[in-house]
């Protein structure tokens, strides 16, 4: 049994490696896919803030995984927003900028990264990767 690692860079708006959150928005992901032989998971964090960081300029990251297409309607289905996905972590770009954070991920089919900023005026750049272990 051979174990290998996997990077993926996780794309936002069709291909871009990342995403400016304006103050109080939001922004999800390009949906991306583990491998069919993925038995663990780590994602890696960014946010970096566009101004002066104040206290509160943090941002929330939320998995939105899937498992399928849980109705039979021949598409996955995502959660749609960090009210439904689980949250990975709050980088806190006041504390560190950038702010950069690895975690464990749980694995699904696939999913898509979900950033929520908390910042009341700057924009804060998300950007994200994962690494799986797969087996074979």
């Amino acid at each position: 049994m051979a174990v290998a690692n996997h990077e993926i860079q996780v794309q936002w708006d069709s291909g871009n490696n990342s995403k400016s959150v304006g103050a109080g928005g939001t922004a999800t992901s390009d949906a991306f896919s583990f491998s069919a032989t993925a038995i663990d998971a780590m994602v890696t964090l960014k946010a970096d803030n566009a101004g002066s960081p104040a206290s509160g300029d943090t941002i929330e990251f939320y998995l939105l995984a899937t498992c399928g297409d849980p109705d039979g309607a021949s598409t996955d289905e995502y959660p749609a927003d960090s009210d439904e996905g689980i949250l990975l972590g709050v980088l806190d770009t006041h504390a560190n900028d950038p702010a950069v954070k690895t975690l464990t991920c749980p694995i699904a089919k696939g999913g898509k990264l979900h950033a929520q900023s908390n910042a009341s005026s700057n924009a804060i750049t998300v950007s994200a990767c994962l690494n799986e272990k797969t087996v074979s």
